[in-house]
């Protein structure tokens, strides 16, 4: 494994679970951010080094010390958030040392020194980074701690000064309605990976989530829940004899139909071509068989002005103990053949006798 290999891993593993989404551009965007920010830990600890050689050959021990300390800290930082798991830790320690190092140096070059006062201007840059939107709070609080120390010290607020605080209130303005259109920009392309475009539902990777969520809450709380998988009967048949476009017209009709007789907690995707899914919370296979056979009604009474009936084949299956996603959706898809097999426009239960392979 070479070094890029071994960076590109690294930087993998500090990527919490919330972060790690299965489309391509959204986990790009948060392996860029993490990037970024372990990237300016290590920096920073360079940096932190660094003036501490060059203010220990000066004879300023103490500023020595702390940088060291600080660097010390800042080079940990990405190991330790990657042990614990904890990128949120990680992002505020940054902060608040960057913040805390670039104070404590701009006064120990004051006042003779005021070229030190530009590294404020990093402050908001990275607060608004690390944390977005909330960044304000952190950039005002930045400012006002830095007045307060300016007053405390009788230093004086001349021009130099003036410019400083005027140019940090233009960066944090900019940065704010950057970090503000990039949050929004960043839900609306989670919305548009979590929809399946056609049919108005969930994607199925979306749905794939879901269900990983509710597995875990059903071994952790016992709670129950059933799957329903359902599919067009002779589908293609639909679209060779009324083309593509109608069929299109014909899966957003059923997705509509079927969801509007769900309840508010119960969860719909289109599982691939034709064929859709749908977890009930809460609800037993003999309840789930209730809810397909009313969904079949539904489909089957669904009018579209052609001589040809819409009619829909359906598998239920109940999660049990041992099962996962995998093997919950092979039971549903093993009992939706059975209903295909056996005349279509049914609904079967898996049972257990049944083989999975």
């Amino acid at each position: 494994m070479d070094l890029r290999e071994r960076v590109v891993n690294f930087i993998d593993s500090l990527i919490p679970p919330s972060e790690r989404h299965t489309n391509p551009l959204l986990y790009r965007t948060s392996f860029l951010k993490i990037t970024l920010l372990a990237s300016l830990s290590l920096i920073g600890s360079a940096a932190c080094f660094l003036y501490a050689f060059l203010d220990l050959s000066e004879g300023d021990r103490a500023m020595a010390i702390l940088e060291v300390v600080v660097g010390t800290v800042l080079f940990l930082n990405p190991f330790v958030a990657k042990k614990y798991r904890n990128l949120e830790v990680m992002a505020t320690v940054s902060l608040l040392l960057l913040s805390g190092i670039f104070i404590v140096a701009v006064f120990d070059e004051l006042p003779g020194d005021k070229s030190s006062l530009i590294w404020v201007n990093v402050v908001p840059a990275l607060a608004f980074f690390i944390k977005g939107k909330k960044g304000i709070y952190w950039s005002l609080g930045f400012f006002w701690v830095h007045l307060v120390l300016v007053l405390s010290r009788n230093l004086n607020i001349d021009k130099d000064l003036v410019d400083a605080y005027m140019s940090y209130m233009v960066v944090m303005v900019i940065f704010y309605f950057y970090a503000w259109m990039s949050e929004r920009y960043r839900k609306a392309w989670e919305n548009i990976a979590k929809m399946d475009s056609l049919t108005g539902v969930l994607s199925r990777t979306a749905f794939e989530e879901a269900m990983k969520r509710e597995i875990d809450r059903a071994r952790r709380y016992g709670e129950k829940f059933s799957v329903i998988l359902f599919d067009l009967d002779n589908f293609k048949a639909i679209n060779d004899n009324y083309g593509h476009i109608f069929g299109d017209k014909v899966l957003k009709r059923v997705a509509e139909t079927v969801k509007t007789s769900l309840r508010s907690t119960d969860i719909m995707a289109r599982w691939g071509g034709e064929e859709f899914v749908i977890l009930l919370p809460g609800t037993d296979g003999r309840e789930a068989l209730i809810v397909a056979e009313k969904l079949r009604r539904s489909v089957q009474n669904l009018g579209l002005g052609t001589k040809m009936r819409i009619t829909a084949s359906f598998g239920v299956a109940e999660v049990r103990d041992g099962d996962d996603e995998v093997r919950l959706m092979l039971k549903a898809d093993k009992a939706l053949y059975s209903a295909k097999r056996n005349g279509k426009n049914r609904v079967e239960v898996y049972r257990e006798e049944i083989p999975l392979k």
